[in-house]
């Protein structure tokens, strides 16, 4: 379909992108218009904030200032510190049971039809809901939002090994049961090759959803946390300190993402772009 494609539009790349007539590549994101397109959000930030008024909506000066305060508080310390730690363990508990559940059902085709009205479940179950069937059993506090958490992060990476699973070639498999390879050098060196790449993209995707999910379910069923903290700001109608809250999640979701996610991708690419080999 791609060959197809290419030959019906000669500006089409390898992989079915058009391109410019003249260029080579993809055209790129200019940071220019990125930076003028920030500059037009803010600007229609402040002209909403002077319709809607301080106690709707405050102006981005205002959410600027509030900014201080806050950083100078200790309790921004210690909200910020239990939503990095539910988020780390509420990802690496949902990420682990995912993928084991995967492996084991990448070769159970019973295992799988058992599994499959749980994973569709925990998929189509809107997060809200789960929040608020989480903090009815389990309360307010750190256990219901890593609980959650992990329920809903462990369907994308047991849907992620499971494909990657099945599309490991059956003679490989065959090959190391001849020679007695055992389940942990199995994994070393025939699945986890095969399965980096698919679950390095799932693992990342599941740290910035999850970031997501935690500070939601600490705003709707937690006594601390960023989500906590916004949810009082919300309450006291601050408007200014609201938003300030929403921009310093914002800073922590972007520290998360250039200080952990994106150096740990380039640390295993080297790893991913290695032969595969039984």
């Amino acid at each position: 379909m791609t060959d197809s494609f290419a030959r019906r539009h000669p500006c089409a790349n390898l992989s079915g992108a058009l391109l410019l007539p003249g260029r080579t590549a993809p055209v790129r994101i200019s940071p220019a218009w990125c930076a003028a397109g920030v500059l037009l959000l803010v600007l229609a930030w402040h002209l909403a904030a002077r319709q809607l008024g301080p106690q709707v909506l405050a102006t981005p000066w205002q959410a600027l200032r509030a900014i201080g305060p806050l950083l100078h508080s200790p309790q921004f310390y210690a909200n910020a510190g239990v939503c990095l730690m539910r988020i780390g363990a509420g990802v690496l508990a949902g990420a682990s049971v995912g993928f084991a559940l995967g492996m084991l059902a990448g070769h159970s085709g019973r295992l799988r039809g058992l599994i499959e009205p749980l994973r569709w479940l925990l998929t189509a179950l809107p997060p809200v809901v789960a929040v608020v069937l989480a903090a009815l059993w389990f309360g307010r506090g750190s256990p219901m939002v890593i609980v959650i958490t992990a329920l809903i992060m462990a369907p994308g990476m047991y849907s992620h090994t499971v494909q990657g699973v099945q599309a490991v070639d059956c003679k490989l498999v065959e090959m190391t049961r001849v020679y007695r390879y055992g389940m942990w050098r199995s994994l070393r060196h025939l699945y986890l090759p095969v399965l980096r790449p698919v679950l390095l993209a799932a693992l990342i995707g599941a740290a910035s959803t999850g970031a997501r999910l935690v500070v939601m379910a600490e705003a709707l069923g937690a006594e601390s946390g960023v989500g906590h903290a916004l949810a009082n700001a919300r309450g006291a109608f601050a408007s200014a300190e609201l938003i300030a809250w929403a921009l310093l999640i914002l800073g922590l979701a972007a520290a998360l993402e250039f200080a952990c996610l994106r150096p740990l991708r380039r640390r295993l690419e080297p790893l991913l772009e290695q032969p595969r080999h039984a």
